[in-house]
């Protein structure tokens, strides 16, 4: 799975949500114009999702707001888009990392501070070696799932998990770990099919929400990672 930090623009045809991803650095999302946005629209994509919170692992404490956050938001709103979501990529494995609650916390505050209305929050569990994030074993990476899991229970918004197979197994220890599998399931298998036939359980999901499938596709000025969702 490449780990890439995105803007996220999903178009809807048929029964189905093809989306696509913007390639970012590390400490921030790539800048979107508005003029940027309204260009994808006319392509007709109809949804975005937007990087808000990343690991910020190289500050004390870990975790942080994504600079380009507020305006990408603003901007996607001024290009046309109503439905946006957000996601965040968690400090985890350092001990300079900020508690979930407070990552949580901090990002909720963030939204409701700027007024921000946003659909469903995505958190993206997938191991970046740079950062050495999951890198505390099963047993405590399952710990700090759970205290994810709770913490964003407690808010009362929606959110959903970004992961594959892969990741969940090494991450957990065990590719059927189930932590809630209730929750909208988006996982990654680079096969360029836009389709879920290869999907195979895992976590106690039984079928997911959505896919990661091909990359580096190139309109209006962006390089993208094409997903498909139901």
């Amino acid at each position: 799975m490449k780990l890439l930090f995105i803007v996220l623009v999903i178009l809807i045809i048929v029964n189905s949500i093809f989306a696509l991803l913007v390639v970012n650095n590390y400490a921030y999302t790539t800048f979107i114009t508005s003029d940027a946005f309204n260009c994808t629209r006319t392509l007709g994509f109809e949804r975005v999702i937007i990087r808000g919170y990343f690991e910020a692992y190289d500050r004390d404490p870990g975790g942080a707001i994504d600079s380009n956050f507020l305006r990408n938001y603003n901007n996607a709103k001024n290009g046309g888009y109503t439905y946006i979501d957000v996601y965040m990529s968690p400090c985890t494995g350092r001990a300079t990392c900020k508690a979930p609650l407070q990552q949580i916390n901090d990002l909720t505050q963030f939204i409701n501070a700027n007024e921000m209305i946003i659909k469903t929050i995505w958190l993206w569990i997938d191991i970046d070696p740079d950062s050495g994030n999951w890198d505390l074993g099963p047993t405590k990476n399952r710990q700090i799932l759970n205290e994810f899991h709770t913490a964003w229970k407690s808010t009362g918004l929606e959110f959903g998990i970004y992961t594959s197979q892969y990741q969940w197994e090494v991450i957990t220890g065990d590719k059927d770990w189930v932590l809630n599998s209730s929750l909208p399931l988006w996982y990654a298998i680079y096969d360029s099919h836009p389709d879920f036939n290869d999907y195979k359980i895992f976590g106690g999901w039984t079928q997911a929400a959505g896919k990661q499938y091909a990359g580096d596709s190139k309109f209006c000025g962006g390089r993208f990672d094409e997903n498909i969702f139901r």
